[in-house]
């Protein structure tokens, strides 16, 4: 449910008469963007309108957070919904200590998820991931006092621990659950995208929307990431074109590193990407990654340079496991050029064009020589798969047996590409969510929420992130909410 607040937002009229700003409003030049040119008039220093509570960009969980506990705020949406990529995400939140947890007998704690972090998430943890981690079972509760109802989803593929929890409703139940439950001082307006931010003497003075400029003391950037960004995810990343795709077409604009970039605010960890590997990385005819195949089908097996496997090969739908292989060298996907046929649409069929990342042979021996690994081990470790198969036996990488791909027919394999997930580097901000600018300063009543600011603080999720880290986002907005009241 949304509610309207009336009355947040003066026309110009109200500055033009001669009244003072509001407290901390414009006072000189305008700066929407670092571009140069001549300095406007006085009359051009008056914002078109003024908002008397802070303004939040963006209605994802971040957004909802933040504006939940400041109490009033303006929060201008660019979609026509509210809940960011999180409405059509699983709603997993990480978290640590919890009643579900200890109903099942599992005993957790902050410390001992610490001691887990650096294989988790590729770097030990920061003190703001203590603080988060310490949190989450207070995050927890005041999520089932909204209603929300939670159940252990997962054990996590790297610790196997149970600490993914996730909502009945998914992701869908977590937005609306948050949005039934903001104050009457919140105003959420859908359809109103953002186009810069606006600075007057260094400080925030509010936002650019195609009504002009909206004033306000306060802003808060939770507009999400960019992993729907080709050219900042393949700048940032590395990763060329055709070994990666989005993983959905949801929000993720890189609105925020725009406006870093614009006007000097610092940006930290924007190669800290959490990405799932595509199972069917492979580059097509025309050079991009070809369409994803079934998420179920999962008709191959992965070796690295050893020619052997390291991974469940049916658990790799992970921004964890993903971290895992990117720790090896010349990683594979091996299977038959038949099993690839039959799980590849029929719309993709003429791309399957042998070349760079897809390689076949006569034999798993000559495959071997082909793509680099051990030309000895990699026929043994087929002929397993297909003991495996054929036998029924248990495997000791935990794969089921029906899964394993029939290992009769012409050998092939090729890179697996990646599917950006989301980001965990974004705006520098300090431990509260303050934006530093490019010398590491703060800017005065500038703050940043959620992916935005990569999770809350750039850095939290190490190399490669976590995954659950819905609740990290919400965190940054419950944490920033209490800076900003601290503040005034």
């Amino acid at each position: 449910m949304l509610l309207a607040l009336s009355g947040c937002l003066s026309a110009p009229a109200d500055l033009d008469s001669g009244a003072p700003p509001p407290a901390g409003g414009p006072r000189s030049a305008v700066d929407d963007g670092g571009t140069a040119g001549p300095q406007p008039s006085d009359a051009e220093l008056l914002p078109d309108l003024w908002s008397d509570v802070p303004i939040v960009i963006g209605a994802g969980p971040s957004g909802l957070a933040v504006a939940m506990d400041l109490g009033e705020a303006l929060v201008l949406e660019a979609s026509d919904v509210i809940g960011g990529r999180a409405r059509w995400a699983g709603g997993f939140l990480y978290m640590v200590g919890t009643e579900e947890q200890a109903a099942i007998g599992t005993i957790d704690t902050p410390e001992l998820a610490a001691a887990d972090w650096e294989a988790l998430t590729g770097a030990a943890p920061t003190s703001a991931t203590r603080t988060f981690l310490a949190a989450t079972d207070g995050i927890r509760d005041r999520l089932v006092g909204m209603g929300l109802v939670l159940r252990l989803d997962r054990p996590e593929p790297v610790t196997g621990h149970l600490r993914l929890h996730a909502p009945t409703t998914l992701g869908v139940g977590l937005v609306e659950t948050l949005a039934a439950n903001l104050p009457e001082g919140v105003e959420v307006r859908l359809s109103t995208p953002v186009h810069g931010l606006v600075f007057v003497d260094g400080r925030a003075a509010g936002v650019r929307t195609d009504a002009g400029w909206i004033g306000a003391d306060t802003v808060i950037v939770a507009s999400g990431g960019f992993v729907d960004r080709a050219d900042l995810v393949e700048l940032h990343t590395g990763w060329g074109p055709g070994t990666w795709r989005a993983g959905d077409a949801h929000g993720a604009d890189g609105a925020a590193v725009d406006w870093a970039s614009a006007s000097g605010l610092g940006t930290a960890h924007l190669d800290a990407v959490g990405a799932y590997r595509d199972v069917l990385g492979i580059a097509g005819a025309d050079g991009q990654a070809m369409g994803r195949t079934s998420s179920f089908a999962f008709p191959w097996v992965w070796v690295d340079g050893s020619g052997t496997r390291f991974v469940d090969e049916s658990a790799t739908w992970s921004v964890l496991l993903s971290g895992l292989v990117d720790s090896r060298s010349n990683v594979w996907a091996v299977t038959t050029h038949e099993s690839i046929a039959a799980a590849v649409s029929e719309a993709d069929r003429p791309l399957l064009v042998e070349g760079e990342a897809w390689r076949c042979a006569d034999d798993y021996a000559a495959l071997a020589e082909e793509i680099g690994v051990d030309s000895t081990a990699l026929p043994e470790t087929m002929a397993s798969v297909a003991e495996l198969r054929t036998s029924r036996a248990a495997d000791p990488l935990g794969r089921s047996f029906s899964t394993f791909p029939s290992t009769d027919g012409a050998p092939c394999a090729f890179r697996p590409g990646s599917i950006a997930a989301k980001n965990f580097g974004g705006l520098a901000v300090d431990d509260d969510g303050r934006v530093l600018d490019a010398a590491g300063a703060v800017v005065p009543g500038l703050w940043a929420v959620g992916e935005a600011a990569g999770m809350g603080v750039p850095g939290l999720g190490g190399a490669w992130g976590f995954d659950g880290s819905l609740s990290a986002v919400l965190w940054s907005g419950w944490r920033t909410a209490a800076g900003i009241h601290a503040e005034r």
